[in-house]
């Protein structure tokens, strides 16, 4: 073999040897992606890839990135997948978290666009595309909360929780020791540290809980009897033990003081199943009910909020999934109660700024309604998560990775005073209202307040910040009427006017109803009288036609207002013509108005149901315009109306 043949032989060899080295590498890479060993699998990956390409070596090193935090590392990858015919929405969804991670809203906005033209009801992508849209909305309202960092003197912090002078949170266990392979970071322990002014005291271990691997995320029972916390499933004291897919998953430990004051060696909560991942415990005040999170088999998608109930027999029965309202196809962490009707988490899918979001939500009528989106400063493009308040305040912590890496925060709402100044007046005569009822409604939770207005009409209550909501006026003898008020994105100590006129259901004869203004058993208001018409004012008609006009339909949606602030009436939309045509072609031509102003208020969300049209030719004559008669055109246009009527059902 001549010299230049054999250096060429050993040039492909060591080609060939590189490649293979390589594959070895992604083939490790994508070993370690799939058991979760996100660190190993962006060592492996990174150097694999640097020598040859793996569509889905990539797309394993992106996600872990992702996985990992280092967003812009994560961008950079998903740039290259994006041009692949075979990236997938999937990819996409995380391509655009990465940009909302790294602030670029404007970009991953235009992501979730494109996923939305193929697939509409993508719910991720709906959400996530919401919240890009809402960016400064979101960022308005940050005066709301003083926020300070807490130091606890670790190197990483999280999962606070408030209890009496101090805080329960999960640090990385002191001094050298075993590594988590999925992480690459040292397990964490249990500690506890008096907090006073702002100020968190020397951090101490909570010894007789932590062992060798992961142990915190706990609540601690308001009578101070029970924790509980989340933990490694141990196969044996010293060994972590694997589930089917040879993977280990914290479980859920229950640990109870003794006579002495000291917490038992924890003992597994007889629910959990070694086969999914439980964790993030929150506790009712009476001990009862446990929420948590969890990727049972079952759920929406990525980790569920599930809870489960102690029976009689003080034995805890099978976890219920808290459903679609508060579940995504994303994940929903750290379940906290701020009471137990309050429930705080985190998620990565519904609106949120980038990464986990905390949100909250009110069980309300047997059903979580919500959620309700914490504004900025409290979230922000990066995870934040595992919030707390002290008990009976506006108080309480929280973690976050906006510096960097976890670390423990904490924050005081600040007060801040909406004055709503409301006026009840008569829509017919101008005067004021005594004693309606006003019923505000907080459509953020749910909450309801009831005042009444005063002898002249007047009506003052102080609003939350941050919030919606409905006024609804009710008054015997009038119908009822709702105006809706926000104090989001309005400076602090703003009063809130509202003049509410309410339209009189008088009597012919001028008399107000005698009723105790609790209805009169059909569904009307007392003193309604079923039979008087109301002219819905400045509905006019072209020649011959039954389109509405432009000009009529401000008048047209103040009817369908009222209709749908007094939904338990029915009414009939009835239409009107003069004298002059025939009786067939006015009649019918009336039919045809009356139907399309029903249709018209059906449109506008009053219900079909409420409404029955009913065309009436020149039947009903309001003056003696009659056929022969000479009337000018103003006496003619009177009897060319459109009425609604209440009915007796």
């Amino acid at each position: 073999m001549n010299k230049s043949l054999f250096q060429s032989t050993l040039l492909v060899l060591g080609v060939l040897l590189l490649a293979s080295c390589a594959k070895i590498s992604i083939k490790d890479g994508l070993q370690a992606y799939d058991e979760l060993r996100y660190t190993d699998a962006i060592d492996h990956l990174e150097r694999g890839l640097a020598k040859v390409d793996d569509e889905e070596g990539r797309r394993a090193l992106a996600a872990s990135y992702l996985e990992t935090n280092q967003f812009a590392s994560a961008v950079e990858t998903y740039v290259i997948l994006a041009s692949n015919p075979s990236n997938t929405d999937e990819d996409r969804i995380n391509y655009g978290r990465a940009l909302m991670a790294t602030g670029d809203y404007a970009n991953a906005e235009e992501i979730f666009d494109g996923i939305l033209s193929r697939e509409p009801g993508n719910e991720v992508a709906q959400a996530l595309r919401s919240s890009c849209r809402r960016i400064e909305e979101y960022k308005a309202d940050s005066s709301r909360f003083d926020i300070k960092p807490l130091s606890t003197g670790m190197d990483a912090a999280y999962a606070p929780f408030a209890f009496g002078s101090g805080i329960y949170f999960s640090a990385e266990k002191e001094g050298t020791g075993e590594e988590d392979k999925y992480t690459g970071l040292k397990f964490t322990d249990l500690y506890f540290a008096d907090v006073s002014n702002g100020t968190i005291g020397n951090p101490q271990p909570v010894e007789e809980v932590n062992d060798k691997y992961h142990d915190g995320i706990a609540v601690v029972s308001d009578d101070q009897q029970t924790m509980i916390l989340t933990r490694s499933n141990y196969e044996r004291k010293s060994r972590l033990s694997a589930n089917a897919e040879e993977i280990n998953v914290t479980q859920l430990y229950i640990s109870s003081k003794d006579g002495e004051g000291k917490w038992s060696e924890p003992q597994l909560l007889p629910f959990c199943d070694e086969n999914y991942m439980y964790a993030h415990p929150a506790l009712s005040a009476d001990g009862k009910t446990l929420y948590f999170s969890s990727d049972l088999q079952g759920g929406f998608g990525g980790m569920d909020l599930y809870k489960t109930t102690m029976n009689d027999q003080g034995v805890w029965e099978k976890p219920i999934n808290l459903g679609s309202e508060l579940n995504t196809p994303g994940n929903e962490l750290f379940p906290s109660l701020r009471s137990d009707d309050s429930l705080y988490f985190s998620s990565n899918a519904h609106e949120t700024l980038g990464g986990l979001d905390m949100m909250y939500s009110v069980h309300q009528g047997g059903n979580w309604n919500g959620p309700f989106h914490l504004p900025y400063p409290m979230n922000t493009a990066a995870d934040d998560f595992a919030i707390s308040f002290i008990d009976g305040s506006d108080l309480g912590y929280f973690s976050s990775d906006r510096s960097g890496n976890d670390q423990i925060y904490s924050f005081e709402e600040t007060e801040q005073i909406f004055t709503l100044d409301g006026l009840v007046t008569s829509q017919t005569s101008g005067n004021p209202i005594e004693g309606a009822k006003i019923i505000i409604t907080n459509l953020t939770d749910g909450t309801e307040e009831i005042i009444y207005s005063d002898d002249v009409g007047m009506f003052e209550l102080d609003l939350l910040p941050g919030k919606d909501y409905r006024i609804r006026a009710e008054k015997e003898g009038y119908f009822s009427i709702n105006e809706e008020v926000s104090t989001k994105n309005k400076p602090n100590g703003d009063n809130i006017d509202v003049n509410l006129a309410l339209l009189e259901l008088s009597n012919p004869d001028g008399t107000a109803g005698n009723g105790d203004g609790n209805g009169d058993g059909n569904g009307y208001p007392k003193g309604m009288n079923p039979n008087k018409p109301y002219e819905i004012p400045n509905i006019h008609w072209d020649y011959n036609k039954w389109d509405i006009r432009l000009d009529a339909q401000p008048y047209l949606d103040y009817v369908a207002k009222l209709l749908k602030d007094n939904p338990d009436l029915k009414v009939e939309i009835g239409s009107h013509c003069d004298s002059r045509g025939s009786d067939y072609f006015n009649e019918q031509l009336s039919e045809r108005r009356a139907k399309a102003v029903s249709e018209y208020l059906v449109r506008k969300g009053v219900r079909r149901s409420m409404l029955i049209s009913r065309g009436y030719g020149e039947t009903r004559l309001l003056n003696n315009c009659s056929d022969g008669v000479d009337c000018t055109e103003d006496q003619h246009q009177d009897n060319r109306r459109t009425e609604f009527t209440v009915m007796n059902q």
